[in-house]
């Protein structure tokens, strides 16, 4: 059984890192394709298919998190915990082959593990669980635009574009900004 393993949300300016765990119950009827490279309503389509037909848990990071561990660490701990929640809805998890995809992971779990740089290209379950979480980080993201209505957060979704730069230029920074991340601009 694999397992595969994606995060969304590294590099935005704002809100957390979601990491998702997934393997699936059911063959995958869809090409591999990671999220970034399909439109939000392929992405849309495939997630219904996920929640379907999928075994997953998805975890994230907050921006506190981030600033107090730094990106990547806080990344490993949103994956830990995604990876732990999948093996606490049932024992078999522990047994499978978890990918990550990346270059490089550090756990504390006993898994056996194999990053795999794109592997959000290659593999199935790791391209689904980049679907889950780009999916549910956006929804989270425009949640955080309901409450934070002149951020426009449900558009660049925290990340640096022109836009995001000059609202952070004309407002004092919300609570879901990463501040370490603003330093050096």
């Amino acid at each position: 059984m694999v397992v595969g393993i994606d995060e969304a949300g590294r590099g935005p300016l704002a809100g957390p890192v979601v990491v998702c765990a997934l393997t699936f119950r059911n063959r995958f009827p869809y090409p591999v394709k990671d999220s970034k490279s399909l439109s939000v309503n392929k992405r849309e389509l495939v997630f219904s298919w996920i929640l379907e037909n999928c075994d997953y848990v998805v975890s994230e990071a907050s921006q506190q998190e981030i600033e107090e561990l730094n990106i990547l660490k806080a990344t490993f701990l949103a994956a830990q915990r995604a990876i732990s929640g999948l093996i606490d809805k049932d024992a078999k998890f522990s047994k499978a082959e978890f990918i990550i995809d990346g270059n490089c992971f550090r756990t504390t779990l006993d898994i056996k593990y194999k990053c795999i740089k794109k592997a959000d290209q290659r593999i199935a379950q790791v391209a689904c669980a980049s679907i889950v979480a780009k999916v549910t980080r956006d929804y989270m993201m425009k949640i955080a635009d309901f409450i934070y209505p002149e951020w426009n957060f449900s558009k660049h979704k925290g990340y640096p574009t022109k836009e995001h730069y000059l609202l952070i230029n004309q407002y004092k920074l919300s609570p879901l900004h990463r501040r370490s991340f603003l330093l050096h601009r």
